[in-house]
């Protein structure tokens, strides 16, 4: 059976009427210009929300998305990876769970900070999605 293809992040948003196909042309361009991704050159933009990129970003990947605003962080979680490593992956530990280690990512993609992740906690590592502006926030908490 062949694999299903994933939809692309520009592709999600314009399906679901976040953005037109004539926004997505004009951030492809911008990002390929400047090198960002595309949900940060949308963000920087004002042309869509840091957390409906999240969230979109949370469909795509088949995963959650945690609003930190809103859901507390297990202070066990905290304990298995200290501050200066979480800055440095731009990752925050959540929840402790029997499987392994919940952590928040802004940026899901970053494989080599779920293999740091993985190394530093010897845990298995299960992401969710976050904004960056929340996760800057929760390291100031």
């Amino acid at each position: 059976m062949a694999r299903p293809e994933k939809i692309r992040l520009g592709d999600l948003l314009v399906n679901e009427g976040l953005i037109s196909s004539a926004i997505l042309d004009t951030a492809l361009a911008e990002q390929k210009k400047s090198g960002r991704r595309l949900g940060r050159v949308l963000v920087d933009s004002m042309l869509v929300t840091e957390e409906a990129i999240g969230k979109a970003l949370a469909r795509q990947l088949n995963v959650p998305f945690i609003d930190l605003k809103q859901s507390p962080v297990d202070p066990a979680a905290l304990k298995l990876l200290p501050e200066s490593p979480a800055r440095r992956l731009r990752v925050i530990p959540l929840k402790v769970m029997t499987e392994g280690l919940l952590v928040g990512m802004s940026d899901p993609g970053d494989l080599f900070a779920y293999d740091e992740l993985a190394r530093l906690t010897n845990k298995d590592i299960h992401v969710a999605v976050v904004t960056e502006s929340d996760l800057l926030t929760a390291y100031d908490r």
